[in-house]
């Protein structure tokens, strides 16, 4: 015997218009970069410096795009400074493959 499926020509409207209101809740409403920033700014010390360790960390595990590592690998060929072309090589690498942890 077959299950019973049932006609519902409008459900996925429906669902559609469901997911677009969970979204607007769950981030609430729409805020820019700059009124972050500002937010940030009002934070007393202690929490300015944990919204600081949560930023260098997030960075340093995102994997950078190819045009950032262009970025880097142009400013390192252009390095006049040994020490700072090794610099900008370990970021090129971090950013390629990851903090050294996920290598």
């Amino acid at each position: 015997m077959e299950p019973k499926t049932l006609n519902r020509p409008h459900f996925h409207k429906l669902s559609a218009v469901r997911l677009a209101l969970e979204e607007d809740v769950a981030y609430g409403c729409y805020v820019t970069a700059v009124e972050i920033i500002e937010e940030i700014k009002r934070l007393p010390r202690t929490e300015q410096n944990r919204v600081i360790d949560f930023v260098r960390k997030a960075g340093e595990s995102r994997p950078l795009t190819p045009d950032e590592l262009g970025e880097l690998a142009r400013q390192m060929a252009e390095a006049k400074d040994p020490t700072e072309a090794d610099r900008l090589q370990a970021e090129i690498v971090r950013g390629f493959y990851g903090r050294a942890a996920d290598a």
